[in-house]
C-alpha cells in the first residue's frame, strides 16, 4: 500500500525480529479496537499493541448513548454485546435543582436504547476479539517503551513483550492508549485549553435493585450534589456519586458510607436499592483534567481519551471515542491509499475533531463545577418544555445536538428574566450569577479559536518516562493562532 509517508526502514538497522504494516495502533480499548477492526475489514495489514491482558478491569463511567450503541449495531458486535445480560434503557429521570422531568429518550427508528451501563472489562474484550477477527494482529500484554523517528516522521514502535523486544514499523501510529498516552508524550503532543477538576467522582455496583429499575436511567443534580445511576450488564445496578465540596476529605476515609448517604438521599436510587447489596468495590478518580491534545503530527495521530478527555459529568467518553475513530477510519483509508496526503487529511481530522466536541467539552465542564448548580439553565430547561422541545436537550446526551443550540444566550437571558420577575430567587446572586455565565460564553467562544496552549507536558514528565528519546524530533508546537 502506497504513501506520501511511507515508513522507512534506516539502512543498517539490524534488529532480531520485525513486523511491517500500514497502521500501528497502541491502546486495544474502545477507541484502538473500534479502529482497528474498521480498518481492518478495508484490507489495511494493522497491528494492535495492547500494554494490558484483558479482561481487564479499567476506571470508566461504563456509560453509553444511543449514539454508542447504534456505533457497536454498524459493527457488528451488538450481539455480543447482549449476551453480557445489559440493559438498554428507554426511560429517564433528571432532576436539576427543583426541575423533575420523566421522560422517555428521543430514539429513533435504528436506535438500540437510549444508554446503557456496560462494565468495561466486558466491552473492551467484545471489541479487542472483534479486531482479531477482523484479521488485526491483536498483541496482549505488550508495551511501548519508544516511538522511532526516520528523517522527522514516526515510522515505527519499539515494543517489549514479557523478555523479548520486537520493532514494528507502519507509515502511521495512532495512539489510543488514554490520558496518560505514551505515544502523546513520545511525539511531544501538547495540551491545550486545560481545566482542572472540580468535582471527585465514586461509583460501584449493586445486587438486588428493583425491578422496576431495568428501564430508567437516573440523572440528579441538586445543589452540590449529583447522584446518577441505571442497570448495568449481569443483573447488576450501577450507581455513581459526587460529593459536595466539604465532604471530600470525608470521602477518601470513608468512601462506603459517603457513597450510600448520597445514594440514599436520591428518592429514586433509596428506593430501587432498599433491598440491595454491594456487588463491587468502590472506584472513583479525584485528580483529573480536561483537555485537547494536538490531534497529530508526522507520521502519528491520537485517537480518543489520548487526544481529548473531558469531565466525566457528562458520560461522553466511550460514544466521543466511537465518534472519532469512525470518522478517522474513513481519512487513514483515503490518505494511505495514495490518493491524497494523509498529513494534511489529518490535521483537517484534527480540526473537525476540536469544532465537533467544543460544545459539549464547556457542557462537561459546568456539570462538572463546584458548588450550587445554576439556577437559570432548570428555567431555561422549562422554556424547551413548554415549547415542546425537550428532545433537542436530550439530544445533547447522544450528541444529536449543538450545546449552543440548545443553550442559545438568548434563551439564558430570557430565562434569567423571568426568574427575576416570577420573585422565586433572591435577586441579587442570582444577577451575579447571570453576569457570570453571559460574560464566560463569549471567552470560551474566544477560546475555541485560538487555543490556549498548556506548558509542555515533557517538563511535567512523570521520572520514570525518559526525557530524551533516541533519533526522536519532536512534533511541531501547535499554533495559537488555530492552525494545527
Amino acid at each position: 500500500m502506497s504513501t506520501n509517508g511511507q515508513a522507512a526502514i534506516p539502512s543498517g538497522e539490524k534488529h532480531t525480529a520485525s513486523g511491517h504494516y500500514d497502521v500501528i495502533i497502541v491502546g486495544a480499548r474502545c477507541a484502538g479496537s473500534s479502529l482497528a477492526t474498521l480498518l481492518a475489514r478495508e484490507g489495511m495489514r494493522v497491528a494492535v499493541v495492547e500494554q494490558a491482558k484483558f479482561p481487564k478491569e479499567t476506571l470508566s463511567s461504563h456509560l453509553m448513548e444511543a449514539d454508542a450503541l447504534l456505533f457497536l449495531k454498524r459493527l457488528g458486535v451488538l450481539e455480543s454485546v447482549r449476551e453480557t445480560g445489559v440493559r438498554f434503557m428507554t426511560q429517564v429521570d433528571m432532576r436539576l435543582n427543583d426541575l423533575r422531568i420523566a421522560s422517555r429518550f428521543p430514539l429513533r427508528f435504528d436506535d438500540v436504547g437510549g444508554a446503557a451501563f456496560l462494565r468495561r472489562h466486558l466491552l473492551d474484550s467484545i471489541l479487542a476479539d472483534a479486531a482479531a477477527e477482523a484479521g488485526a494482529d491483536v498483541r496482549m500484554g505488550t508495551k511501548v517503551v519508544e516511538v522511532l523517528w526516520h528523517r522527522q516522521r514516526v515510522s515505527g514502535v519499539r515494543v517489549q513483550h514479557e523478555t523479548s523486544e520486537t520493532r514494528l514499523y507502519a507509515p502511521l501510529i495512532v495512539g489510543a492508549d488514554g490520558r496518560a498516552s505514551t505515544v502523546a508524550y513520545m511525539c511531544g503532543s501538547r495540551k491545550y485549553n486545560v481545566r482542572p477538576n472540580e468535582r471527585s467522582y465514586y461509583f460501584t455496583l449493586f445486587e438486588g435493585a428493583h425491578p422496576s429499575s431495568s428501564d430508567r436511567f437516573v440523572f440528579h443534580r441538586w445543589g452540590d450534589r449529583m447522584v446518577w445511576a441505571g442497570p448495568a450488564d449481569s443483573g447488576l445496578y450501577l450507581v455513581g456519586v459526587s460529593p459536595e465540596a466539604h465532604e471530600r476529605d470525608y470521602f477518601r476515609s470513608n468512601t462506603e458510607l459517603g457513597l450510600m448517604a448520597h445514594m440514599r438521599s436520591c428518592d429514586s436510587t433509596a428506593e430501587v436499592l432498599a433491598d440491595a447489596c454491594l456487588a463491587a468495590k468502590i472506584s472513583g478518580i479525584r485528580r483529573f483534567d480536561g483537555y485537547f491534545r494536538q490531534a497529530s503530527g508526522p507520521g502519528w495521530v491520537l485517537a480518543g481519551d489520548s487526544g481529548h478527555f473531558k469531565d466525566p459529568a457528562l458520560g461522553r467518553g466511550i460514544g466521543d471515542a466511537f465518534i472519532q475513530v469512525e470518522a478517522l477510519a474513513r481519512v487513514i483509508s483515503s490518505g494511505l491509499d495514495g490518493s491524497g496526503g494523509l498529513d494534511p487529511s489529518l490535521r483537517r481530522w484534527g480540526e473537525w475533531r476540536d469544532k465537533r466536541f467544543e460544545g459539549h467539552y464547556w457542557l462537561a465542564t459546568d456539570l462538572g463545577g463546584a458548588g450550587s448548580f445554576p439556577t437559570m439553565v432548570p428555567e431555561a430547561l422549562r422554556r424547551l418544555e413548554e415549547r415542546g422541545e425537550l428532545d433537542r436537550f436530550f439530544d445533547l446526551f447522544s450528541h444529536r445536538s449543538r450545546y449552543y443550540d440548545v443553550f442559545p444566550l438568548r434563551d439564558v437571558g430570557v430565562a434569567t428574566g423571568r426568574l427575576l420577575l416570577s420573585g422565586r430567587c433572591k435577586r441579587a446572586p442570582l444577577v451575579k450569577e447571570a453576569v457570570t455565565l453571559l460574560a464566560r460564553e463569549p471567552r470560551r467562544r474566544w477560546i475555541n479559536r485560538h487555543p490556549d496552549l498548556a506548558a509542555s507536558d515533557i517538563t511535567a514528565a512523570p521520572a520514570n518516562r525518559p526525557r530524551t528519546v533516541e533519533g526522536t524530533t519532536p512534533a511541531p508546537t501547535l499554533a495559537t493562532d488555530g492552525s494545527r
